[in-house]
């Protein structure tokens, strides 16, 4: 095993830790949110407003019973709706609260991931 590789992970993962520690804050702060349930959001709001589950679940890369346990306190929010398709099949829904909930949260998460960009960048001056 390379030391040099497991570093580098190890970094990375540090990284992701310190940047959703602190878009959990600002997205908790100024809009009730964590930034698990803004990247759910997104990815909703990217499809048109609607997934089927197993598709959403792909999508995040969490198991089918994992999503549930992040879906159902946004459904119980009024941000997301559950219901079975013409298909048989179980679709998470943002609704309008859900819709506008994440829009207006976008504009926070893409200021701190860019504050978190000029400080990357600044640790990489000379």
């Amino acid at each position: 095993m390379s030391q040099a590789a497991l570093a580098a992970c190890l970094e990375r993962e540090h990284a992701r830790a310190a940047a959703s520690f602190r878009l959990d804050d600002e997205l908790g702060t100024h809009h009730g949110l964590s930034w698990a349930d803004f990247v759910l959001l997104q990815s909703l709001d990217e499809a048109a407003g609607a997934m089927a589950e197993a598709a959403l679940a792909a999508r995040l890369g969490v198991l089918r019973s994992h999503l549930l346990m992040r879906v159902r306190p946004l459904e119980k929010l009024g941000l997301l709706s559950r219901r079975t398709d013409d298909a048989a099949r179980r679709v998470v829904a943002l609704t309008a609260a859900g819709r506008r909930s994440v829009r207006e949260a976008r504009e926070t998460a893409a200021a701190v991931c860019g504050q978190l960009a000029n400080l990357k960048a600044q640790r990489q001056l000379p």
